[in-house]
């Protein structure tokens, strides 16, 4: 049974930017980054169903979901050198300030192994997203499930993720709004549906503000400036 807690990460970590671009090595703050963000505690051995699997946790110390998490699993020699590395999808999202468990096959037969994060992606704060997507449902705009993989791996190549952009077809003009992330999902409106779904996000920051409760000025005494 081998028992591990690491993630000093000596390769570049990804990080998504916040318009949703596709993933850029960063060789010189990566890996502080993913330092920064990351623990992992891993098992290595056992018996029965987890004798030769590596099970564990990712914890994500970050405010944004990540996505796309990839592990090195690297086999160590009784000196702790690293003998060989192989890098694997850890497969689920790892939720903003919690975890996520990861349960993948050894890759060898070695003393000792090192598990930490090698690549990933980080997610736009997960509730405005769905708030933008039941606005655009709710103002005409049809959903188009990316329900093979090939539809989800051209909805991957759709960029800026998670924003409206108009695109011209048949000389009309439509939004396009793709989320390969949360819903695996396609958006697509007319520019009257666009326009609809724009003064529905004002009114509805509008009455967010009327709801909120007046302050009562007197009762904190005198402001500064007043």
């Amino acid at each position: 049974m081998l028992l591990g807690a690491a993630l000093v990460t000596p390769w570049p970590a990804r990080s998504v930017a916040a318009e949703g671009e596709p993933p850029v090595a960063n060789q010189e703050s990566g890996p502080r980054l993913a330092d920064r963000l990351f623990r992992v505690e891993w098992t290595a051995g056992g018996s029965g169903q987890t004798e030769s699997r590596i099970v564990g946790y990712v914890y994500n110390d970050s405010r944004q979901d990540a996505v796309n998490v990839r592990l090195r699993i690297s086999e160590l020699d009784a000196s702790g050198r690293t003998i060989r590395s192989v890098i694997k999808p850890m497969g689920d999202p790892v939720p903003a300030l919690s975890r996520a468990s990861f349960d993948l096959e050894m890759p060898g037969a070695s003393p000792s192994y090192r598990v930490a994060v090698e690549s990933f992606g980080l997610m736009d704060d997960p509730w405005a997203t769905r708030t933008t997507e039941q606005l655009l449902a709710a103002v005409g705009f049809q959903m188009k499930l990316a329900d093979t993989p090939e539809k989800l791996a051209n909805l991957r190549t759709l960029t800026p993720r998670r924003t409206l952009i108009p695109q011209a077809q048949d000389d009309r003009v439509y939004y396009i709004y793709a989320d390969p992330d949360l819903c695996e999902c396609l958006y697509v409106g007319t520019s009257a549906q666009y326009q609809r779904a724009l003064q529905k996000s004002l009114e509805t920051d509008q009455l967010i503000a009327i709801q909120q409760q007046p302050i009562v000025w007197g009762f904190w005494g005198t402001w500064p400036g007043f």
